[in-house]
């Protein structure tokens, strides 16, 4: 069964974010977590929309030279 719900520790390696940057998301508003008594988890469909949300990466232009 697929988790309904990450814990922070889950969805950082879930998602391959860095802790820090899941808890100032959360302190932003820009990713919505719920507290089961002392635990902190992110819903899985806020997970999804957290992440769907993240701008696309913009390939920088070829500076015309191989690699």
């Amino acid at each position: 069964m697929d988790n309904l719900a990450y814990t922070i520790p889950e969805f950082v390696a879930a998602a391959r974010v860095c802790k820090s940057k899941i808890y100032t998301e959360i302190a932003a508003g820009r990713l919505k977590a719920k507290k089961a008594g002392r635990r902190t988890v992110i819903l899985r469909s806020e997970a999804e929309r957290y992440l769907a949300a993240l701008p696309d990466l913009t390939p920088k232009h070829s500076s015309g030279r191989a690699a």
